[in-house]
C-alpha cells in the first residue's frame, strides 16, 4: 500500500483506491501515491482500464485546508488531474458520497464517470474566497454546459449526481456494491474497446454558443463584486471556449494564486474551518453516542413551532406538548402553513410535507413526554412536571441551565447554528445526547459550559455596550451604522436594536457615568420599530434619520467626530475581549468557536471571519492599544483580557496554534 492508497489488479482492472480518513483527502502524501500508482498501471501489461475511487464513506475529497497555509507542495492537484487525463489507459471515476472540490476535480479529468446511488458533488472553493485550482472552470463547462458549470461553482451547493442537472456529470450510474459495479463497468469498457476520452477534447457544453453567452450575462448582472472569486471564475469560464485549453488552465493557476494570496479568502477558509472544528468537541473516550429518533418539544410559542419544524425537517419524529392541547391549536396551523409553503416554494414535494406532518404528535405536555429520547422546554415559563427518568431535558430559552441547554440561532428552520449548554451538573451523556440532536437536524454544534450565558448573547451584549460607549463618547448613531454596513455587517447596532425593541436594551445595566441611551428613548416614548420611532424613524420606506436625535444626544454629551474605521474596530475589539474572556474562563474551548458563532447567529460577515479573525487581520497590538486607551468610565469592559498581551508576546493570534 502506498500512503493514504490501496493499489490491487482484478482481471484487467487496476483499483486505486484512496484511504485517508476520514474524508479521503486529496492531501500531498495522497498525491505522490496516486501519481505513483498511476504509472505503475500504465506499465503493467496486464492492466488494461484503472479505476479510482475512495474507501470509506466518500470518494476523494480535495486538499487538505492546512495546506493552503503551510504552502502546497507539488505533485500539485492541477498536475495529478493532467497525468489522469493523459493515461493512454481508460480511467474511470467511481464516484460515491459526497464527491467534494478537488475530489470532483479528479473526477472531471477521468475518462469515465461512474455514480452510485446518492453520490452528490460540490464545488465550494468560492464560498472560500477561491477559485478552482486543478481544471474545474475549463473542464466542467465542457462536459455539462456553462449554466450548471457556473451554478456549481459559484453558489458552492451541492448537487445529486445520479438524478437532475447533475447527471451531465456521468456516463452512469449503479446502486449495491460500487467496487463490483465499478468492474464491471470498466471491463465493459474493454470488451466494447473503449479507450480513453479526455474531457478536455470535449465541446459538447458549448454546442449552443448563444446559450453560453446567455449563462454568462444572466450571472454578470448578479455579481456584486467584480474582484471577488465568483468573478474570477465567470471570467474563467467565459474564456473556456475561446482560448485552448492550456491557456485556460493557466489562467485559472493565476486567478488561483491571486485569491489565496487575499485577507478575504483567508477569512473564508478559516469561517469554512470554524464550522468543521466546532463539530469536532471532543467527549471523553467511551461517550456512547446515542440515537434520537423522536423528541418532546414543550411550549406552544414560535420558538416552539420552529424547532419542531426544525426537528420533521431532519426526519426526527416530534412529540408537541402544551399544558392544555387547545392551547396548540395556532401553532399546528402556523406548523403546516410552514410546510405548505415549502411546497409552494418548490423546497418539498406535497409527499415529503406529508411525511413529515406523519411525524407530528401533539396533545397534553405530561403524555408527550413519553416514548420520546430528549425533552426540550422551549416555553417562557418553564414546565414543572417531571421528565421520565432516563430521558434527557434540555432547555431552549434564556433561562438559568443547571444540566443541559440547547440555544438555537433564530429562525431555527433556516438558521445553522446551536450552542450545546453544559451547566454546571451537566454530563457528558447528556452533551451527547445534545450532539447527537444537533447533527441530526444538520445544526452546527458549538460545546459551551455554563450556567445559561450563551456565546451568541454575551457577544450580542458587548456589540450593544460598546456602541452605547461610542455614544458616550461623543460618536453620531448613524455613522456608527454607516460605518458598519460599509465594512460588510448588515446588523448595525442600532439599526439592528430598534427592530428587536428598545425595552430589552433598556433594562440593560450600565457604568456609572455611561448613559443608557435605550432608556432615554423608551422614557419619550421611543420604543424602536414596534412603535414607528427609536433610534430612526421607521416609516413604510424603512428606516430613516429621526429629525431631532442628534439634538437630543448632544444634550447629554459633547459630539465628537470618530473615524469609521476606528468606530468598527472598537465595536468589533469589544466583541473579540468578550470572546477571549470567554476562552479564558473555559466557557468555549477555543477561539475559532466565538468566530463560528459570529458568523452563524449575529449574521458577521463570512469575508472578515469573525471577530477573533478580525483582530488578528487588524494586528493584535493595534487592537489591544486601541481599547487601552480608550477613556471611558465602563473600564472593566474595555480592559484587555490578559491572553491579549500573552499572545502578542509570542507573536501569535487568538487563532494560532
Amino acid at each position: 500500500m502506498e500512503e493514504g492508497l490501496h493499489y490491487s489488479v482484478h482481471e484487467g482492472v487496476a483499483i486505486l483506491s484512496v484511504d485517508n480518513p476520514p474524508v479521503n483527502a486529496l492531501s500531498h502524501a495522497v498525491r505522490v501515491s496516486l501519481v505513483e500508482a498511476l504509472a505503475r498501471a500504465e506499465a503493467d501489461e496486464q492492466v488494461q482500464t484503472i479505476v479510482l475511487m475512495g474507501t470509506g464513506p466518500t470518494f476523494p475529497a480535495g486538499a487538505n485546508l492546512t495546506e493552503y497555509e503551510s504552502g502546497l507542495r507539488a505533485p500539485f492537484l492541477r498536475d495529478v488531474c493532467a497525468k489522469v487525463e493523459d493515461c493512454p489507459k481508460p480511467v474511470v471515476a467511481a464516484l460515491h458520497g459526497t464527491v467534494y472540490g478537488g475530489g470532483l476535480e479528479l473526477a472531471l479529468a477521468a475518462h469515465y464517470r461512474l455514480a452510485l446511488d446518492g453520490a452528490r458533488a460540490s464545488l465550494p472553493e468560492v464560498r472560500m474566497g477561491l477559485t478552482p485550482s486543478a481544471g474545474a472552470t475549463q473542464r466542467l463547462p465542457r462536459l455539462a454546459g456553462t449554466a450548471l458549470a457556473l451554478d456549481m461553482m459559484i453558489s458552492g451547493a451541492t448537487w445529486p449526481m445520479t438524478r437532475g442537472p447533475g447527471l451531465a456529470l456521468v456516463d452512469e450510474t449503479c446502486t449495491g456494491d460500487l467496487r463490483a459495479g465499478a468492474l464491471t463497468y470498466a471491463q465493459r469498457l474493454q470488451a466494447t474497446g473503449h479507450g480513453p476520452r479526455r474531457t478536455r477534447d470535449l465541446r459538447d457544453g458549448f454546442a449552443d454558443y448563444r446559450a453560453h453567452g446567455n449563462a454568462i450575462a444572466t450571472r454578470r448582472a448578479k455579481l456584486t463584486d467584480e474582484e471577488s472569486a465568483a468573478a474570477q471564475v465567470l471570467h474563467l469560464v467565459e474564456a473556456a471556449p475561446l482560448l485552448p485549453f492550456e491557456t485556460g488552465i493557466a489562467m485559472e493557476e493565476d486567478a488561483f494564486v491571486l485569491c489565496l494570496a487575499s485577507d478575504a479568502a483567508r477569512a473564508l477558509r478559516h469561517a469554512f474551518t470554524a464550522e468543521r472544528l466546532a463539530r469536532r468537541f471532543a467527549l471523553p473516550k467511551g461517550t456512547v453516542q446515542p440515537a434520537v429518533n423522536r423528541i418532546a418539544v414543550l411550549g406552544q410559542g414560535t420558538l416552539a413551532m420552529q424547532i419542531a419544524v426544525s426537528a420533521l425537517n431532519a426526519g426526527i419524529g416530534v412529540n408537541w406538548g402544551a399544558r392544555s392541547p387547545d392551547m396548540l391549536q395556532d401553532g399546528v396551523e402556523q406548523l403546516r402553513d410552514v410546510l405548505a409553503a415549502g411546497v409552494k416554494g418548490g423546497g418539498l414535494s406535497p409527499e415529503q410535507s406529508q411525511a413529515r406532518l406523519k411525524l407530528l404528535h401533539w396533545g397534553d405536555a405530561a403524555e408527550m413526554m413519553g416514548g420520546t429520547d430528549v425533552i426540550i422546554d422551549a416555553a417562557r415559563d418553564p414546565f414543572d412536571m417531571p421528565a421520565p427518568r432516563g430521558v434527557v431535558r434540555a432547555s431552549a430559552t434564556s433561562a438559568q441551565v443547571d444540566e443541559l441547554g440547547l440555544r438555537f440561532a433564530p429562525p431555527v428552520f433556516s438558521t445553522r447554528l446551536v450552542e450545546i449548554v453544559q451547566g454546571p451538573s451537566g454530563t457528558d451523556e447528556q452533551v451527547a445526547y445534545g450532539l447527537a440532536l444537533a447533527e441530526r437536524m444538520h445544526k452546527v454544534p458549538v460545546h459551551v459550559r455554563s450556567a445559561g450565558e450563551s456565546v451568541a448573547g454575551t457577544l450580542a451584549a458587548a456589540m450593544h455596550r460598546a456602541a452605547d460607549a461610542l455614544l458616550d463618547l461623543g460618536a453620531d448613531p448613524y455613522e456608527v451604522d454607516t460605518a458598519v454596513e460599509a465594512w460588510g455587517w448588515t446588523r448595525a447596532p442600532f439599526r439592528s436594536r430598534d427592530m428587536s425593541g428598545l425595552e430589552e436594551w433598556a433594562r440593560a445595566p450600565r457604568a456609572e457615568g455611561a448613559e443608557n441611551w435605550s432608556a432615554l428613548l423608551v422614557e419619550i416614548d421611543r420604543f424602536g420599530w414596534v412603535s414607528g420611532q427609536g433610534f430612526y424613524d421607521w416609516t413604510d420606506d424603512g428606516a430613516q434619520p429621526a429629525g431631532g436625535m442628534r439634538r437630543l444626544l448632544n444634550g447629554q454629551r459633547r459630539a465628537q467626530k470618530i473615524a469609521p474605521e476606528t468606530l468598527v474596530m472598537l465595536l468589533v475589539g469589544a466583541m473579540a475581549n468578550a470572546g477571549a474572556r470567554m476562552v479564558s474562563e473555559g466557557m468555549v474551548h477555543k477561539a475559532s468557536d466565538i468566530d463560528a458563532v459570529a458568523i452563524l447567529a449575529l449574521d458577521f460577515p463570512r469575508v472578515r471571519g469573525g471577530p477573533m479573525m478580525a483582530a488578528g487581520q487588524w494586528g493584535m497590538l493595534k487592537v489591544m492599544k486601541l481599547l487601552e486607551r480608550l477613556d471611558h468610565p465602563d473600564h472593566e469592559f474595555w480592559r484587555p483580557d490578559p491572553s491579549w498581551a500573552e499572545r502578542i508576546k509570542y507573536g501569535r493570534t487568538f487563532l494560532s496554534k
